[in-house]
């Protein structure tokens, strides 16, 4: 009767964004009114581990340069995409040709500089490892564009040391593991959603009706959330061939 999700694929900060808007939810259908206090407290207590582990993460000295190294390399990604924008108007029909195979390129990727985080990194990567194969680097010469190539990457390895230095740093504090966190609120989530489901077969699904319209709502939406994120990698490789 509720959405099942498989939540262990949202990123953290969507997982922390879904069960908060669940337990605003439960605000107006009172656990106690419902019978199943000791199932939303479990839940409660395990997600509460979850806040103090992304705390954590967020804490971390490597968090705002990592943000600041993100910031950097989009814009480099977004120079060099403009800079093949404009090759495409240039006098040269060679420049522009040059400008339009590359073009076809940029846009398979899409707009790199919106992924998330990690997307970004190895769309980079591979966006880079086709521009160095075949006919594009004659074609980078072309437009100038081999500095604004290497600069790029450049950027994006500094980006992924900075990643390695915080999983390093995270490793060795001995804070509430996220993974761990994580599994035992699913396990609590699960078992709510369990008796909540048991209670509207005993008792009748009325009393429980617009409590599940909500909770579905919210579950929908991460759903198709993950479903979006699943599909893009597929979308490329549909592209590609």
């Amino acid at each position: 009767m509720i959405v099942r999700v498989n939540y262990s694929h949202l990123r953290n900060e969507a997982y922390v964004e879904m069960h908060d808007t669940i337990k605003r939810i439960f605000i107006n259908h009172p656990p106690a009114q419902l019978g199943i206090t000791p199932q939303y407290d479990l839940y409660q207590s395990c997600y509460s581990e979850v806040v103090a582990a992304l705390d954590v993460i967020f804490k971390s000295g490597y968090t705002g340069l990592l943000d600041e190294q993100d910031h950097v390399r989009d814009r480099i990604f977004r120079g060099l995409d403009d800079a093949v924008k404009s090759a495409l108007n240039h006098f040269s029909s060679d420049k522009r040709e040059a400008a339009r195979m590359l073009k076809i390129v940029l846009d398979r990727y899409g707009n790199i500089a919106a992924k998330a985080i990690d997307q970004e990194t190895a769309a980079i990567d591979d966006l880079i490892r086709e521009l160095q194969t075949g006919n594009y680097p004659a074609m980078t010469v072309t437009l100038a564009l081999t500095d604004w190539i290497e600069q790029l990457q450049t950027e994006n390895r500094r980006f992924k040391d900075l990643m390695m230095a915080r999983y390093s740093e995270a490793a060795q504090r001995p804070a509430t593991h996220m993974k761990t966190a994580r599994a035992a609120t699913d396990r609590a989530f699960r078992e709510l959603i369990r008796q909540l489901e048991a209670l509207a077969l005993v008792n009748g699904i009325k009393e429980y009706e617009t409590l599940f319209r909500e909770l579905n709502a919210v579950l929908e939406r991460y759903k198709n959330l993950l479903a979006r994120k699943k599909s893009e990698p597929r979308a490329a490789a549909n592209n590609e061939n």
